[in-house]
């Protein structure tokens, strides 16, 4: 090897770990492909124009740099926020999947919450009542300024004509996620934006939640090739399925109203978990995430013992108002846990545990029912009465930072017997009572992003 030729390899490798380092935390991850990308290196588009003709004919606004250029552009990103780029809807484009980013993802955190489980585990019917109670922000007190945009309306208008108007409008049980075909996705992104306090600047990300079907998270094969989000989630929400606990299945009555739905062969939970988390085990997992086991279907726990014998998590409702009441979620996660001990998932509760510290950490148990009624046989409901389907949810904020808690509880967790609270019908319009000076308390530190 010649002198010249040590000096060009010896100059690439220096300049390849110069770059890294530089680089580092600029790349991003595209919501579509998964794939990470450095914003700053995007070309950048006109949306309609993205649109309406082929990549082949489309003239950029601006080319995707290189050489010098994309150095200093990868450093210093082009910002979207110009009069002349807003009068020409101007996005960039995923330089491997075209897919149009969003136009803050350069300077804004990406948040990815999966909510994941197995056919017929509620996850489809669960988001898209949580999508809105988001859009009604039944999770913020009144006095609280903030804002909650949706950045890909076109993707939140077809999961509305898919699940959304079945469920709210036909009072119907939407159909299930059908399998994917297409390794890329189409997610639904929010811009949520809120300011805690007067003097601090509001804390500002973006929501990106997927929807797919439980074969493509059991069958592992699958997950990895068209769900790799849940490889790089920030949190992950596991939906329990109660009619796939066999002991509590066999408790529930036999009788077709609680059959509805449930006609395809269910994994036990610990399979499916195992199934879903060993894709986790093989990429080695840098840093343990938030995860949220959640019993869905929670109305169908009524059914399993008397009035007076049930769990008190099954006769409270949450109050929101105030911020997040983690005395009151430490409760269900306790009750819950013994639930599951009591039905013989003992085994699940010690698989969960063996991977908190490695692939998990912190873990909480929660129970929801995001219909609040038990379909007829028809997949039919008198109504959609969402019960503690913020739970999981708000608590995964939290312990990512972006959400404080109440300091304490206004009152303290209901006591076994006390009266259960019924939940209003669907459209809910919070009433939010006269809340303290300072609710938000015990918040983690925030981040200090500029408002735009």
């Amino acid at each position: 090897m010649s002198l010249r030729q040590i000096l060009r390899e010896a100059t690439g490798f220096l300049g390849s770990k110069l770059s890294t380092l530089l680089y580092h935390g600029r790349s991003v991850l595209c919501p579509s492909c998964c794939e990470r990308i450095y914003p700053g290196a995007c070309a950048i588009v006109s949306l309609p124009e993205l649109q309406s003709q082929s990549l082949a004919t489309l003239v950029p606004l601006r080319e995707a740099p290189r050489g010098l250029r994309r150095f200093f552009s990868i450093l210093f990103p082009t910002s979207l926020m110009s009069e002349q780029f807003t009068r020409k809807q101007a996005v960039r484009i995923c330089p491997h999947c075209q897919y149009p980013l969003p136009y803050n993802i350069e300077r804004t955190r990406q948040v990815t919450i999966a909510i994941i489980g197995d056919v017929s585990s509620g996850k489809s019917v669960y988001i898209a009542v949580l999508l809105r109670l988001l859009e009604q922000g039944a999770f913020l007190p009144r006095d609280l300024p903030a804002r909650l945009p949706c950045l890909t309306p076109e993707a939140r208008e077809r999961y509305e004509r898919d699940y959304g108007k079945p469920l709210f409008v036909d009072r119907m049980v939407p159909r299930g996620t059908p399998r994917a075909i297409d390794t890329t996705h189409q997610p639904i992104i929010y811009e949520i934006g809120m300011r805690l306090e007067p003097d601090l600047p509001p804390v500002l990300f973006n929501l990106v939640i997927y929807d797919t079907s439980g074969e493509d998270y059991v069958i592992q094969a699958r997950q990895v090739q068209y769900a790799p989000y849940v490889l790089n989630a920030d949190a992950i929400i596991f939906m329990l399925d109660p009619v796939a606990i066999p002991q509590m299945r066999a408790s529930l009555p036999n009788d077709p109203h609680f059959r509805y739905g449930h006609n395809l062969a269910l994994g036990h939970p610990l399979d499916s978990f195992s199934k879903i988390v060993q894709p986790l085990v093989q990429a080695r997992a840098r840093r343990p995430r938030p995860l949220a086991i959640t019993l869905s279907k929670a109305d169908l726990l009524k059914k399993l013992r008397p009035v007076g014998q049930q769990y008190g998590f099954l006769k409270r409702a949450p109050d929101y108002s105030g911020g997040l009441d983690l005395n009151d979620l430490a409760s269900v996660d306790q009750e819950v846990r013994q639930l599951l001990y009591e039905y013989d998932l003992g085994r699940f509760l010690a698989t969960v545990e063996y991977y908190q510290g490695q692939l998990f950490a912190p873990v909480c148990y929660t129970a929801v029912s995001a219909l609040g009624y038990t379909p007829d046989e028809q997949g039919g409901i008198p109504a959609v009465s969402p019960w503690r389907c913020l739970d999981p949810f708000l608590w995964v904020l939290h312990e990512l930072g972006l959400l404080p808690a109440r300091a304490r509880s206004a009152s303290g967790p209901a006591l076994h017997g006390s009266a259960t609270v019924q939940t209003p019908a669907f459209p809910v319009t919070p009433a939010y009572p006269a809340t303290p000076a300072s609710p938000w308390q015990g918040a983690r530190p925030r981040q200090r992003l500029n408002w735009p």
